[in-house]
């Protein structure tokens, strides 16, 4: 994550990005549902998610939020001419398109899937060491995630002795380490408690803040309405 960590920085992106203003992913008039069942899901669904956005997709546990997630991930393939990448229809994506489009993206997953039998840092790198980057680079990248996150205290220590949050501070900084276009955050607060909350909205927001794109999916009110007081995001709403 090559970036001054700054205020100024993303101003003077968002100055740029208002030339383009180019979706990162654009849902047209979407209308979906499982074959298995007659219920709806999604009827004329519209989603735009442009560079620097902070989305909100709220909603009751286990219903639209985790379709919506598995649409965004390319883990089900829409209909033509529905849900785009970069003006590009995800429709036509082959098995190889997808895998390139998931690299581009850092999902934050509700259960961590941490690699147990690696140290925090060896987990945060991960990502790094598969696409063969460079060990130099492969340094300056976590130093980056580091001044942001401060996960330096615990990079040694094995997943099993980690915390429940500190297990999501090492899930988070492993999904913003290699600069994604943008990042879904799948319930990232469910099983933690009140103060962890709080520190995982402020990573949050702090990643957003530096031009970091985030697409946060949670019914968790508490932290919803932090972020409102905090930060200004972009709601939708799946309750219905």
């Amino acid at each position: 994550m090559d970036k001054d960590i700054s205020k100024e920085s993303k101003r003077i992106n968002s100055s740029e990005q208002e030339k383009t203003r180019i979706p990162l992913i654009q849902i047209d008039n979407m209308t979906w549902w499982y074959q298995d069942s007659k219920k709806i899901l999604f009827k004329k669904f519209n989603f735009s998610l442009t560079k620097g956005d902070f989305v909100v997709v709220t909603g009751k546990s286990g219903t639209w939020k985790s379709t919506l997630v598995k649409f965004l991930i390319g883990q089900i393939k829409p209909e033509k001419r529905t849900i785009y990448y970069k003006m590009e229809d995800m429709a036509e994506f082959g098995d190889d398109e997808i895998q390139r489009y998931r690299r581009k993206i850092g999902i934050i997953f509700q259960d961590y899937q941490l690699i147990n039998s690696l140290t925090a840092k060896q987990n945060v790198i991960y990502p790094l060491v598969l696409d063969q980057i460079p060990l130099t680079e492969i340094k300056k990248k976590y130093e980056a995630i580091n001044t942001l996150l401060d996960i330096s205290s615990i990079e040694t220590t094995e997943i099993k002795k980690l915390s429940w949050g500190e297990k999501q501070k090492i899930a988070m900084a492993r999904a913003l380490i290699h600069a994604p276009d943008f990042i879904i955050a799948d319930e990232p607060t469910w099983n933690l408690d009140y103060e962890s909350t709080l520190q995982i909205a402020d990573i949050l927001i702090k990643a957003n803040e530096i031009w970091n794109t985030i697409v946060l999916v949670t019914h968790d009110t508490v932290l919803l309405e932090y972020l409102k007081k905090h930060i200004d995001i972009k709601t939708i709403s799946l309750w219905h």
